[in-house]
């Protein structure tokens, strides 16, 4: 398998490329190593929303998510909503971000493998060390590996979660484990799906206001809306899909459930965004805010001077693969 890796720019940022025989991946380690691009070289498709009118630019930290560049595929750590630090101890009350500290960090590159990207962060508003090595396992295959150390003296609660927003368009379906037929609301009663935690069916819900809806589908940015379920707790989903239609183009993830037990998804319908936009969230807590997670006892922990490691995979199929309900 034919590897490189390139030292490039990105909207006048420093990049690095990674890059097998199918696909391309650019990540910007200043920017919270985000991925910036995810492309099928077999039909230029790019599946990650790029910037648009908003700018590619450093951010502060402390900066609220909303109002930066929307694009792209973002680490979320140790919280997605800002909230206090929820743990008894030395950062008690401590304050944590909007969608954590790691998307607004710079991080730094790390000795590898040959035909591997890896970069690391340490926490500022706690002590820790966060490592991502990138690397192909197959042409059509990206291998994403964790790393966590906590190097405080203390346990520590935390929340990751992958935030990829994929370019969906009009007519892409979100596939889930067959086990999955039920899933809950994880945002105010002002986005219109009702109070946090009701439950609505999936694939297809009845809204608040009685409709019968197809939750499984992204619709036109026109409409200006959005949502955020979570799987229930008791349904561990060990994977998630996105077929953009009508080309048939798709991407699978997959990973650990007992490592990250839980999945969130989120669509974007023009809320935010200027496109339609698909994030399947892997993470390990439930649901958005540390603090939440906390309380509710759905979260996971690192013991002091612990390592806690896992895998996200990513596999991309043209048009006329048919999508692997199983691998």
């Amino acid at each position: 398998m034919k590897i490189s890796l390139d030292q490039t720019t990105w909207h006048g940022l420093g990049a690095w490329a990674l890059e097998s025989e199918l696909l391309r991946i650019v990540v910007l380690p200043e920017l919270g190593a985000k991925l910036v691009s995810l492309v099928d070289k077999r039909n230029r498709l790019e599946w990650l929303v790029g910037p648009g009118e908003r700018p590619l630019k450093p951010v502060p930290y402390g900066a609220a998510f909303v109002e930066q560049d929307m694009s792209g595929w973002d680490e979320m750590f140790p919280t997605i909503v800002a909230c206090a630090y929820p743990a008894a101890g030395q950062r008690y009350g401590t304050p944590l971000p909007d969608h954590g500290e790691v998307w607004a960090l710079p991080w730094m590159l790390e000795p590898a493998r040959p035909g591997t990207l890896r970069l690391s962060v340490e926490g500022k508003a706690l002590p820790y060390r966060l490592t991502r090595a990138l690397a192909y396992s197959a042409p059509d295959t990206l291998q994403m590996h964790y790393e966590l150390v906590n190097l405080g003296a203390e346990g520590m609660p935390y929340l990751w979660a992958a935030h990829p927003q994929f370019v969906c368009g009009e007519q892409a379906e979100i596939l889930l484990p067959p086990q999955v037929s039920e899933v809950c609301n994880t945002i105010p009663a002002d986005w219109g799906w009702g109070a946090p935690e009701r439950r609505f069916n999936w694939p297809e819900a009845v809204s608040v206001g009685g409709q019968r809806v197809r939750i499984d589908r992204t619709r036109p940015a026109s409409l200006r809306q959005a949502r955020k379920f979570f799987v229930l707790p008791e349904t561990r989903a060990s994977w998630a899909g996105l077929v953009r239609q009508p080309a048939g183009d798709w991407l699978r993830l997959d990973w650990d459930p007992d490592k990250i037990p839980y999945l969130g998804i989120w669509v974007d319908e023009g809320a935010l965004n200027h496109t339609s936009v698909a994030a399947p969230e892997p993470t390990t807590g439930f649901y958005d805010s540390l603090a939440v997670a906390w309380e509710k006892r759905e979260i996971t922990a690192l013991e002091p001077g612990a390592t806690q490691t896992w895998n996200l995979t990513v596999r991309i199929g043209a048009p006329g693969q048919p999508f692997p309900s199983d691998f």
